[in-house]
C-alpha cells in the first residue's frame, strides 16, 4: 500500500499540520506503509505528484487554517491538479484530510478540501479538523495523539477495505440528463418490442406509420447495422500503415507473461484507431476499437507521430496533458519499456 501526504502548512515549528503529519507519516510506517511526501513550497511538484499518484492507494491533504480557508499553496496545487486534466488518476483513490486552526474555520476548510478532491473525481476517506492552542499538544497530550493516530487507523482500514461511498452532487455532469430523458417515454421499449415480434409483416410497417418516433428511431438502428456491417468488412490487416509498421518494428518483450491490449484512439483521424496486442512475447496490431482493453489512449496524429520518431513518451505525453488515458495505468508506464523508439 501506498499513500502520499501533501503538506502545505507555513513550515514553522509550532504549525499544527506539520505536527499532525509527523504523527501521521509515524503511525503509517508503523504500519508498514510505503509513504512519501511533498512540503508544498514555490515550486511545482504536480507532474511529479500525479506520476505517483497513478500507484498510490490513498492522499493525505494537510493544511493549518491560519486566516481563511486552505491557504494559497494548497489553493494554487489544487488548481494545477485540475488544469492537468488527468482525473482519472484520482478515480479510486481515497482522501484523509488535515485542517487544524488555533482559531476557527477549521470545519468550512476540511469540508473545502473534500469538496476539491470529490470534483477531481477522488473519494472521501478520512477527515481530521478541529481547534488545538499550541503543537505541543499533538506531541505530549495523550488524548490529542490518540484522537490522530485513530484516525490514521481508520484511513488505512478505509483503503485496505476499499470501502464503498455513496455518490455526492459534486460531480454532476449533463450527461445525466439524456439518461433521464430516455426514461420519460416508457412506452419506447416496449413498442420497439411490439415491432420486433413483427419483423416482416406488415403489422410492423403499420406500427411505424402510426408512430414517427417509432419511424425514426427504426431508421437511426438501420443506419448504425449497416455501419458496423461496413466496418466488419473491411480488411483489418494493417500491412503499409506506418504507425502498426513502427510498433511492429519497435516491439521489444521479453516477458512471456506480460499480456495487455492497448487501443490508440486517434482523435484526428475517423476510423482509424488502432488496437495492440501483446501476448506471449509477441505483438498482433489492426484497425479497430475495444473498450474493454486494459489502456485506452487518446491522441492525435501530431503527437502520435512524436511518439513513434522517439520524440515524445506516452507517459511524459501523459503528464503534460499532450494525450488523453484510462485504464491501468501501469501497463500505461509499460507502454514505453516494450516499444523502443529512436528518432529518426
Amino acid at each position: 500500500m501506498k499513500i502520499l501526504i501533501i503538506y502545505a502548512g507555513n513550515g514553522l515549528a509550532d504549525d499544527l499540520s506539520l505536527a499532525a503529519v509527523k504523527r501521521i507519516h509515524t503511525v503509517l510506517n508503523e504500519l508498514e506503509v510505503n509513504v512519501k511526501q511533498w512540503s508544498l513550497d514555490y515550486q511545482d511538484i504536480t507532474e511529479e505528484f500525479l506520476s505517483e499518484l497513478s500507484i498510490a492507494e490513498g492522499v493525505v491533504l494537510a493544511t493549518t487554517v491560519e486566516w481563511i480557508g486552505i491557504g494559497g499553496r494548497m489553493q494554487t496545487f489544487l488548481d494545477r491538479c485540475y488544469h492537468s486534466n488527468q482525473q482519472e488518476l484520482f478515480q479510486g483513490k481515497y482522501l484523509m484530510s488535515v485542517a487544524l486552526t488555533k482559531t476557527d474555520g477549521d470545519r468550512d476548510a476540511s469540508n473545502y478540501l473534500t469538496k476539491c478532491w470529490d470534483m477531481l473525481g477522488g473519494l472521501e476517506g478520512v477527515n481530521v479538523c478541529g481547534r488545538i492552542e499550541n503543537s505541543v499538544e499533538l506531541e505530549t497530550n495523550e488524548r490529542t495523539i490518540s484522537i490522530i493516530d485513530k484516525k490514521t487507523e481508520d484511513f488505512y482500514r478505509v483503503l485496505n477495505q476499499k470501502r464503498d461511498t455513496l455518490p455526492t452532487g459534486t460531480g454532476y455532469s449533463p450527461k445525466y440528463i439524456s439518461n433521464e430523458m430516455e426514461l420519460d417515454r416508457p412506452d419506447t421499449f416496449t413498442k420497439m418490442n411490439i415491432i420486433d415480434e413483427y419483423v416482416g409483416d406488415n403489422k410492423a410497417n403499420k406500427i411505424i406509420e402510426e408512430d414517427p418516433f417509432i419511424a425514426e428511431q427504426r431508421k437511426d438502428i438501420l443506419e448504425i447495422s449497416d455501419f458496423l456491417k461496413q466496418q466488419l468488412n473491411q480488411n483489418d490487416n494493417l500491412s503499409g500503415n506506418k504507425y502498426i509498421d513502427r510498433f511492429l518494428q519497435t516491439f521489444i518483450c521479453e516477458d512471456s507473461s506480460f499480456n495487455c491490449t492497448y487501443n490508440i484512439i486517434i482523435t484526428d483521424q475517423k476510423n482509424k484507431d488502432i488496437i495492440l496486442k501483446v501476448k506471449d512475447k509477441k505483438l498482433a496490431g489492426y484497425i479497430g476499437t475495444d473498450p474493454s482493453a486494459d489502456v485506452i489512449i487518446n491522441i492525435d496524429t501530431n503527437i502520435l507521430d512524436e511518439v513513434i520518431k522517439g520524440k515524445l513518451t506516452i507517459q511524459r505525453g501523459f503528464l503534460t496533458g499532450k494525450l488523453k488515458a484510462k485504464g491501468n495505468f501501469t501497463l500505461l508506464y509499460e507502454f514505453d519499456n516494450i516499444f523502443k523508439f529512436t528518432d529518426f
